[in-house]
């Protein structure tokens, strides 16, 4: 893990976070730490052991400023399209009563209600388009 730590006039932050006081004995126990060339017990915690990389910046002629916040424009996770998913087993009756109620069961349409169309692309290519009205759940 890679962590920078910056020393400020009024204080030092880790990673563009928040300014930590000289004066709070927990941050003076971290610098102690690092003074003696050891890594400080909340950097252990956070890697769990692994190994850390910590960077020094000299900034104590200036105060610190709070950094502005990166926008991040995606953080989550994403799905790619095509892949493969587990395959769901169950056991129906029989596959053609089964298929049979699906196709045939009436989808009713009220005429004077907005309608659209829906087409659904099956997985061996074929579709069906089916008209429902907008208010189907």
């Amino acid at each position: 893990v890679q962590i920078l730590l910056k020393l400020w006039r009024n204080g030092f932050s880790l990673d563009d976070g928040e300014l930590r006081s000289y004066s709070d004995p927990t941050n003076a126990q971290f610098l102690e730490s690092v003074k003696r060339g050891e890594i400080p017990v909340e950097l252990q915690r956070l890697v769990h052991g692994g190994q850390v990389n910590l960077d020094m910046e000299d900034h104590q002629e200036q105060e610190y400023v709070k950094p502005r916040l990166r926008f991040k424009a995606f953080s989550g996770e994403g799905q790619k399209l095509g892949s493969l998913t587990p395959e769901i087993v169950s056991t129906p009756s029989s596959p053609e009563e089964e298929e049979k109620s699906i196709l045939n069961a009436p989808v009713l349409i009220d005429d004077s209600m907005p309608a659209t169309k829906i087409q659904i692309r099956l997985a061996d290519g074929s579709r069906l388009i089916q008209r429902f009205n907008q208010t189907h759940r």
